[in-house]
């Protein structure tokens, strides 16, 4: 493996970024409450690119419930459905600047999209404003308890001694699954074949029911699979163990030393909505995150809260739109 592989280059540049981006959480921390802007005296809507009930709606139903009780505001969420997230994302991106309109997308969304379309109605640079990076969330590498693999190790073992034979599923082509798995294949050294699905539940009964030995998968989908025996674990693919999980080892831990990937999720606003109300709605939903029953409710779904400001957050999605364009381009995967 050519130590100058762009995965193995994104790999490297994702755990150094990830030191920065706790200090910024530190620091925007300590500064809560030192502006004075005030909110639009108007409802906020909730732009949610998931379905109600969804792991990322419901992390962001107890954000916004928290910030209505701080602030008395009301909040709508929309969940805006469709397209790999392109339909909520236009229409927010189409939105009046003034304070109203937040949206709630993740690194598929504002990252990948625009390596995988050739055309989009809209430019994550251009259009949207970082406001808080609200957690990250490590994936569950996991096989069906017949796939004869118990870690990372056998599974790239497998792999070698039957190149290209192995079939692994994910929620669709540039998908964080997808891209994890890409990601493991090239920094191992490996061939697997990718077959996706359209959603998360018909990939995880495939790999349930035996018919797709693999997968990754966000942890919460999965962990219950996990305890009852209906599914086993390889590894997770954050750099250091979870909190939610805490015996599951690190892929990196089950075989392949270097491996880190991780998803994120976040919260942004219209690109003309003005700096002082973005610095505001920062302040209160890092102020949402720190009641004890927001981070019980993101801890117990797998997600690690950060709770990064605009400036860092902003940093990370410019270097993500770098990092995930090298790795799509790197794994062969053509633009829609």
């Amino acid at each position: 493996m050519n130590a100058s592989s762009p995965k193995n280059a994104y790999g490297r540049n994702r755990r150094r970024f990830a030191h920065q981006l706790l200090s910024a959480a530190v620091l925007g921390a300590a500064s809560l409450g030192a502006g004075a802007q005030s909110l639009p005296d108007r409802p906020l809507r909730w732009v949610i690119p998931f379905g109600a009930g969804s792991a990322v709606d419901t992390i962001g139903r107890a954000i916004a419930n928290q910030v209505a009780a701080q602030t008395g505001q009301t909040m709508v969420i929309d969940n805006r459905t469709g397209a790999n997230g392109i339909i909520a994302a236009e229409m927010v991106a189409k939105s009046p600047g003034d304070g109203t309109t937040l949206f709630m997308p993740n690194d598929g969304i504002l990252a990948a999209n625009p390596v995988l379309y050739a055309k989009l109605p809209y430019d994550t640079l251009r259009d949207f404003s970082a406001v808080t990076l609200t957690s990250t969330v490590p994936l569950a590498l996991v096989a069906h308890p017949s796939f004869p693999a118990s870690s990372v190790a056998d599974l790239i073992a497998q792999a070698r001694s039957r190149p290209g034979a192995i079939d692994f599923t994910s929620t669709g082509v540039g998908s964080a699954q997808h891209l994890a798995m890409e990601f493991l294949v090239d920094l191992a050294g490996i061939k697997m074949n990718h077959v996706p699905h359209k959603a998360m539940g018909q990939a995880i009964a495939d790999v349930v029911g035996g018919t797709i030995p693999v997968m990754f998968s966000g942890m919460s989908n999965v962990i219950g699979f996990v305890r009852d025996g209906k599914l086993k674990l390889l590894g997770v693919s954050a750099s250091k163990r979870s909190p939610a999980a805490p015996q599951w080892p690190t892929i990196a831990e089950s075989g392949l030393p270097g491996y880190s990937y991780v998803a994120w999720n976040g919260i942004v606003v219209p690109a003309s909505t003005p700096p002082a109300i973005v610095r505001r709605l920062h302040e209160e939903i890092s102020r949402a995150m720190n009641e004890p029953a927001v981070r019980d409710k993101l801890g117990s779904l797998g997600f690690e809260l950060v709770g990064a400001g605009p400036e860092a957050f902003s940093q990370l999605i410019r270097d993500d739109v770098a990092r995930l364009g090298k790795l799509v381009r790197a794994a062969g995967i053509q633009p829609n």
